[in-house]
């Protein structure tokens, strides 16, 4: 009984570059044998967009193309090598993620064919009919299956079903890509991956999803799996670490978050059988007070070169960020859907970095201050707010361009000012301004505490002296100015935020 491992790496990924993913890394870290000695055959995938010119590494990075070949690509890896009685491994990163998430339902739908006897021709054309046929239409009358005979068929088979083990770093939207993204066009048709099977089969025994705390670019939304629907005797983990998309699953030169991840993945792998090299995973040096990146920034820069620098501006909205909703970091309150590099980062000083994820929690009666400047998107208020009954406040004064306003936004004669109006036109033409029905430059409040892709808690602090609004699901509380994405650099000043917990 042999253990087929498959590694699938994340976009624009490849084995060659400087600072390659845990992916790669943790496929140079397994041995040649699993656990129990028995052979353990491994197959590494470099991530979409790595192939072809500039027009494939757009399609296949940003739009999601390429993602039925990947998996059509390692499901023949595995067809032409399973057994009866074989084990299947999968680790993925991010679209990488997505591949093996769907490889996993691909095998649960279709079963594993018989392959033997065709050349490469053969091998691929079936391959791609039951991709096709058996996959993505889901036919009811299964003539897809007509000549096939499986070495393992879901529809009979009383082995185990051979998944025996997924991990996943931080995947993402809904196709492994950004959520905006993920409707583009570039030559293929609208909802032509709605098919896929990405949840998890309460069948496998083990798996893991290591989770970034940190990243913020919106787009990115975690992809969790419900564990409502976990089996029985499953063993499912789903752990938040800090740091950002790569800082988890890899890719940056400073590896001392990413391996954290990364040794949490082979570790787990090792306890479910798999074999590793020992003198490669002391390799691995774990550092929770590491370089912590902000990925949303050297996203922009990579595709600086596409456009014209003035219109830069006018693009942030595709690039908007939004925090993620995560659990509370407080130490003294560990969760086990936490890990401990979190708790040690939280504890630890950091010289080049501010404290890490503070969260006071106030109780009934308290309040607490928070400065916010008109200058961040983004101000984390250093408040975690637990359900219950909060009274908002603001005072102070900022400006957008040249126009001041109070936390009420710009509005009536006295805020007109005709350079300030002409960019606040400019937005409006545009719908650039964040909150459509909210004043320009009003204090708007955010309850991170939608999972997902859904909603956040919004409080418009700015309509009215007291806003008093009720929080039905915990999160961090953000805070910033309603402006325009790409314009906060115009902006200067400040107002103080009080927060008032009342039940």
């Amino acid at each position: 009984m042999r253990c087929l491992v498959v590694c699938c790496d994340g976009t624009w990924n490849t084995s060659t570059q400087p600072s390659v993913t845990n992916v790669f890394r943790l496929y140079n870290a397994l041995d040649t044998t699993d656990a129990e000695g028995n052979e353990q055959p491994a197959v590494y995938q470099s991530g979409v967009g790595t192939r072809g010119g500039l027009r494939a590494w757009l399609h296949g990075g940003i739009a999601g193309a390429g993602l039925s070949y990947d998996i059509q690509d390692v499901y023949r890896w595995l067809t032409t090598r399973y057994e009866p009685g074989d084990r299947i491994a999968l680790f993925g990163f991010s679209r990488g993620a997505y591949t093996v998430r769907s490889l996993a339902g691909m095998i649960a739908t279709c079963g594993l064919p018989d392959l033997g006897g065709r050349d490469d021709t053969g091998i691929r054309t079936t391959v791609r009919r039951v991709y096709d046929e058996g996959y993505r239409r889901s036919r009811r009358d299964s003539s897809w299956r007509d000549g096939l005979d499986f070495l393992y068929d879901p529809r009979t088979a009383a082995a185990p079903f051979p998944v025996h083990f997924i991990g996943v770093w931080d995947t993402v939207g809904s196709l492994g890509i950004p959520d905006n993204l993920g409707s583009l066009d570039l030559g293929g048709a609208p909802g032509r991956y709605a098919f896929h099977n990405t949840q998890l089969d309460p069948r496998i025994p083990y798996a893991r999803h290591a989770v970034a705390l940190d990243e913020h670019r919106g787009p990115f939304t975690p992809a969790l799996w419900d564990e409502s629907q976990k089996g029985p005797r499953q063993d499912l983990l789903q752990a938040w670490f800090p740091g950002s998309h790569m800082d988890v699953g890899g890719g940056h030169p400073e590896t001392g978050l990413s391996d954290g991840a990364l040794l949490w993945m082979a570790e787990a792998a090792r306890a479910a059988g798999l074999g590793f090299d020992k003198a490669m995973l002391t390799q691995i040096t774990p550092d929770a007070r590491d370089v912590l990146h902000e990925d949303e920034r050297s996203s922009f820069r990579l595709l600086a070169p596409l456009y014209d620098p003035l219109i830069g501006p006018l693009l942030q909205p595709f690039f908007a960020t939004r925090p993620r909703a995560v659990p509370l970091i407080d130490a003294g309150a560990r969760t086990g859907t936490v890990h401990a590099s979190a708790y040690e980062r939280r504890l630890g000083k950091i010289l080049t970095s501010p404290p890490y994820r503070p969260g006071r929690v106030l109780g009934v009666g308290d309040e607490e201050t928070a400065e916010v400047s008109a200058r961040s998107p983004w101000n984390a208020t250093g408040l975690y707010l637990a359900p219950g009954d909060y009274e908002f406040t603001a005072e102070g004064e900022w400006r957008d361009a040249l126009v001041w306003s109070g936390p009420e936004g710009t509005t009536g004669r006295a805020r007109f000012n005709p350079l300030g109006e002409g960019l606040r036109l400019l937005g409006t033409l545009l719908r650039l301004r964040r909150e459509d029905d909210l004043p320009w430059m009003s204090l708007v409040a955010v309850v991170a505490n939608g999972n997902g892709s859904a909603p956040h808690q919004r409080i418009a602090v700015g309509r009215r002296a007291t806003a008093r609004v009720e929080v039905d699901r915990g999160g961090y509380l953000y805070a910033f100015a309603n402006d325009a994405w790409g314009f906060y650099g115009t902006n200067a000043g400040s107002v103080r935020l009080t927060v008032t917990r009342t039940a």
